[in-house]
């Protein structure tokens, strides 16, 4: 498996703006530390999927995203309010953040504009989930764990 990460490494552009890699399940993880290759990378990353064949994804380093406080004003911003945001859920050390959203049509925005939004301002990687009908405290609960043993999943999905 390592082998795989190694053919990656020799496809990226300038290996040096990658700060980790890693397997996350059947993906392959690159964090970088360099906000403009993460914003822009000049389709460097589709390069390498359509070579290796394999599905790679480009996330920030947790070191350069945006204070979790700052960053949620910024999506509550951004987001129109008709999309009724219930949740804002910060995944820190997979630098991703879950928007819980009773409409994700309109949370995402046309042709993703309002996530490109989030990207550029906050630098976490936004996933949208519709927010479920009937309000679950099993659902909830689940949720919850997978977030809060986050660092334990980031290791055994690796």
């Amino acid at each position: 498996m390592p082998d795989i990460i190694e053919e990656i490494m020799k496809l990226v552009p300038d290996p040096k703006k990658i700060s980790d890699s890693c397997f996350e399940g059947a993906n392959i993880i690159l964090y970088t530390k360099d906000s403009k290759f993460f914003l822009d990378n000049n389709g460097a990353i589709k390069n390498i999927v359509d070579n290796i064949k394999k599905r790679v994804e480009l996330r920030p380093d947790p070191s350069i995203t945006l204070d979790q406080e700052k960053a949620e004003k910024i999506i509550r911003d951004l987001i129109p309010k008709e999309a009724g945001i219930d949740e804002v859920i910060f995944d820190a050390q997979r630098s991703r953040v879950i928007i819980g959203a009773e409409k994700p049509g309109v949370a995402i925005g046309k042709m993703g504009e309002i996530l490109k939004e989030i990207r550029k301002k906050c630098l976490w990687v936004p996933i949208v989930r519709r927010t479920p009908a009937l309000k679950s405290k099993i659902i909830e609960n689940i949720r919850a764990v997978l977030y809060q043993n986050s660092d334990y999943r980031r290791k055994f999905l690796d």
